[in-house]
């Protein structure tokens, strides 16, 4: 049985408690200052939660550049289709994370678009994505979880905006709508770096196992032989 290096879960939840402290210090900003300082703004163009943003996905990305570089030499091969296509939606998500390409996009439900491709990806990869789940089980739970809250914590705050300002409307005050708005701006940017680690986490579970022996991380291969 392949052990994970504990460095993984480590790092993971590392991760996890650093989003948090950064979602907990905007919300403390924007009730006490009224706004956040650039660097913290959880929606703010090149912020520190956008450079993560954005490093979580061009991790990811290199994750399947390097699964696709291996891709015969895995346990259990797949196709070029599946981990070109992942890696080609999150480098370009993460170029657009720093650059808001997607601003430009003004008449057109960008959301949508993306959500668009989450969908495509999976049904036109669906054999290699049965023999991923036949053998890699624990990676894909991790990775579909990351999926689901990414989805439900991003688009379904983005979908409330308009219940919320609505509700919030008929109090007849400025400040409640203006910290509400900002609890779901919160809750949707939290969600999505929380969905993005997750599904690191899995893809990187995902690499250790399906790799070959010899380009495992050391520690690991050292366990796994031994040695």
């Amino acid at each position: 049985m392949m052990t994970t290096p504990k460095w993984m879960p480590q790092t993971a939840i590392a991760l996890i408690g650093f989003e948090g402290g950064l979602a907990i210090a905007y919300l403390a900003m924007i009730y006490t200052r009224g706004e956040a300082l650039p660097l913290l703004d959880l929606n703010g163009l090149r912020s520190l939660p956008s450079w993560l943003q954005a490093a979580h996905l061009l991790a990811i990305g290199g994750l399947c550049l390097v699964l696709l570089r291996f891709r015969q030499r895995l346990a259990h091969p797949v196709s070029w289709f599946l981990p070109s296509a992942l890696a080609l939606l999150c480098l370009y998500g993460a170029l657009d994370e720093v650059t808001k390409l997607h601003l430009w996009l003004h008449q057109v439900d960008w959301k949508l678009i993306y959500l668009g491709l989450l969908m495509a990806i999976p049904v036109l990869g669906l054999p290699d994505l049965v023999v991923i789940w036949r053998h890699h089980r624990g990676p894909v739970l991790w990775v579909l979880a990351g999926v689901s809250v990414f989805l439900l914590g991003g688009f379904g705050a983005e979908a409330a905006q308009g219940a919320i300002a609505s509700e919030l409307a008929t109090h007849d005050s400025s400040r409640l709508l203006f910290l509400g708005e900002h609890l779901r701006i919160t809750i949707e940017e939290f969600a999505e770096l929380l969905g993005e680690t997750l599904i690191l986490y899995g893809m990187a579970i995902f690499t250790q196992q399906a790799l070959p022996p010899r380009h495992r991380v050391p520690s690991l291969h050292r366990r796994t032989t031994g040695g």
